[in-house]
């Protein structure tokens, strides 16, 4: 019912967010990042399961990108993307060695000649915050740079800050008197592993199940080593675990969204809601985050609230390096040269679609490394080390079940030569510098099964 509630907004067209003047633009900026959400298992996306009220309800009211893609299938590199608008390859905060549970496993610097999102509004009088958790966002990488106040709490399996904590710390902090505009980065990791939803979302849609795993979900490599024997109903308990913390993540969103609106801050600020990556169920045979880039793990949500938004789902497909020049256009800045991600404010504000163009995905975590390029609605998946590819049609198959390589190889051609022209191009950056992580933080990524074998 909600899901069609925002397809009657987009069919009304134009939606008020607030009575501003037709040239204003917005104040402030809050950016919520919510780690590991595919897309497809939230209701304004389709799911069957209501994982999503309030979110659901709010989106009527904003503009919802359908065919959001991120840049890469786990944390940094898309979140530095996020940041900076720019690819991995370009932007330097990446995997840089090939197999991530060797010693000495390498994770480079955010580019010291990137600017990102936080440093160019700082400058231009912002004042700037982030509430980060997952271990790998420690400022040594690189992406604190710019942000006056990073409270950086990273957390492992069994103690990590809540999302509600996140939102009380978020919603003090924009409640300090300031005299400037301000930018917040809200960061809320609780789908990620450990799967622990607590009360009263607990058992909500895993409830039936009577087999032998148990809350919290964990213990990635056992569930990874044993996929092939796992039985459907084990399968369901998994992600009926992780759409139950998606259901509390919702509530909290919401408090956050409403507690916005109490404040009057809905007239003069652009809200962004996105993630970083997806998840896999064993859609494609594996498990968690990471490994491949099939699109349960590359298709996020992004949904943006602002003055003068016109409220409707957009389809043309769009990337999360879309974010940094969104902001930048939005805030009157002028946007960075060179960048990979474009400005989605016009389309914002009621214009056109975004314009045809191609989309890379690349830096894979754990295995030998993967790309893929869309151009939609074809997708080619590359794997580096065999140079085995496959080809995909998005619309006829979602589900990327049907290689079409042989169907179609000069579409696969073409697309290849365009690949890898777009990530081999010399104006990507040098060699990324490693990121020296503190012992405790080293121990905490172990713990999330982020090395020796795991994946963010």
């Amino acid at each position: 019912m909600r899901r069609g509630k925002a397809r009657g907004a987009a069919a009304i067209g134009l939606v008020a967010f607030c009575g501003c003047a037709a040239n204003e633009l917005p104040r402030n900026v809050v950016l919520l990042v919510v780690d590991t959400v595919r897309a497809d298992h939230l209701g304004l996306y389709g799911h069957e399961r209501p994982t999503s009220p309030r979110l659901d309800e709010w989106s009527t009211r904003g503009v919802v990108f359908e065919q959001a893609l991120a840049t890469s299938p786990w944390t940094v590199p898309s979140f530095a993307s996020i940041y900076t608008g720019h690819l991995p390859s370009r932007h330097g905060a990446a995997r840089s060695a090939q197999d991530p549970g060797a010693p000495g496993v390498s994770i480079g610097r955010l580019d010291d000649g990137v600017r990102t999102l936080a440093e160019l509004l700082f400058e231009r009088g912002f004042a700037t915050a982030a509430i980060v958790n997952n271990p790998f966002l420690h400022a040594r990488g690189g992406l604190a740079r710019g942000f006056s106040n990073y409270d950086h709490e990273p957390g492992n399996n069994w103690n990590m800050r809540r999302a509600d904590a996140v939102v009380d710390r978020t919603l003090r902090w924009i409640d300090q008197p300031r005299d400037t505009p301000f930018l917040i980065v809200a960061h809320l990791f609780d789908p990620h592993l450990d799967y622990d939803p607590p009360e009263p979302f607990r058992g909500r849609f895993a409830g039936d199940y009577d087999g032998g795993l148990r809350y919290p979900v964990s213990d990635l490599r056992r569930i990874r080593a044993s996929r092939v024997a796992h039985r459907p109903e084990d399968r369901r308990f998994i992600a009926g675990a992780y759409d139950e913390e998606l259901l509390y993540i919702d509530a909290q969103i919401g408090r956050l969204l409403d507690g916005l609106e109490e404040r009057g801050l809905l007239d003069d600020t652009l809200i962004i809601l996105v993630s970083d990556h997806g998840e896999e169920f064993f859609d494609h045979g594996s498990f968690e985050h990471g490994h491949s880039v099939y699109q349960e793990l590359l298709r996020v949500p992004l949904v943006i609230w602002a003055p003068r938004a016109r409220a409707r789902r957009v389809a043309a497909p769009v990337s999360i390096a879309d974010v940094l020049p969104t902001i930048l256009a939005a805030t009157g800045a002028e946007p960075e040269p060179g960048l990979y991600g474009r400005s989605l404010w016009k389309t914002v504000l009621g214009g056109d679609p975004p314009t045809e163009r191609v989309f890379v995905a690349e830096n894979t975590l754990r295995g030998g490394e993967q790309k893929a390029l869309v151009r939609w609605p074809h997708k080619l998946v590359l794997d580096v080390t065999t140079g085995a590819t496959q080809l995909f049609d998005l619309v006829d198959d979602p589900g990327e079940t049907r290689d079409l390589s042989a169907e179609n190889p000069a579409v696969r051609d073409q697309l290849l030569v365009k690949l890898h022209a777009t990530v081999e191009a010399p104006a990507h950056g040098r060699p990324a510098q490693p990121t020296e992580f503190p012992p405790d933080t080293l121990e905490r990524l172990r713990e999330l099964g982020y090395l020796n074998g795991g994946g963010d």
